[in-house]
């Protein structure tokens, strides 16, 4: 038997299966590595979900971070809210008891609604800050309308028309800073920066 010789093309086919038995065998394990990381893949997608944006081109989903009245982060994405200038953080308006706090106000308003909690955000635009400009909703509520209602939020005329109806209500209303008397965000902005200037 030591001496036995194999025919020359059985000892090919023998060769042939080896290699073919190594395709497959490649084949089997990279089968099961696939199977595997699709199994494993729902629970790193929940896991991205809740820390990152989902995103698209128009469209972005995250936990809200508020900066101020119209500036946040959502996922880590900075948003400047569509349509809308919210009273500056440190701006003072005047009410019938003297001067309140408007912007914190405004920036709290917007903390209650956004903080923590999960966002849908329309992208309209990216601004000269880089910041995403777009319309956001909590549970299907435009988080942006509800400040104009309030009256801690201007319709922001020169970029959109979208608020002007609940500017006008709040105002009917004397509701927040139209009970009284105050700078447009605007007008204060340019204000600050000039007394900063100078």
């Amino acid at each position: 038997m030591a001496g036995r010789r194999y025919p020359r093309a059985l000892r090919r086919t023998s060769g042939r299966r080896s290699r073919a038995a190594r395709l497959i065998e490649a084949l089997v394990v990279s089968v099961t590595v696939l199977a595997v990381a699709l199994i494993l893949r729902p629970e790193g997608d929940t896991a991205r979900a809740e820390s990152e944006p989902v995103s698209a081109a128009n469209r972005l989903e995250g936990v809200g971070r508020v900066i101020d009245g119209d500036t946040l982060d959502v996922g880590g994405v900075r948003v400047r809210l569509h349509g809308i200038d919210a009273f500056e953080r440190n701006q003072m308006c005047d009410g019938p008891r003297g001067p309140w706090a408007c912007g914190a106000a405004a920036t709290r308003a917007l903390e209650d609604r956004a903080e923590g909690r999960r966002l849908v955000c329309e992208v309209r635009d990216t601004d000269r800050y880089g910041r995403k400009v777009s319309r956001c909703e909590r549970d299907g509520v435009d988080v942006a309308q509800a400040l104009v209602a309030d009256g801690l939020a201007l319709a922001y005329r020169r970029y959109s028309q979208d608020y002007v109806d609940e500017e006008t209500a709040a105002r009917a209303g004397s509701l927040g800073a139209w009970n009284g008397s105050f700078d447009r965000p605007e007008q204060w902005r340019g204000r600050s920066r000039a007394a900063r200037a100078g």
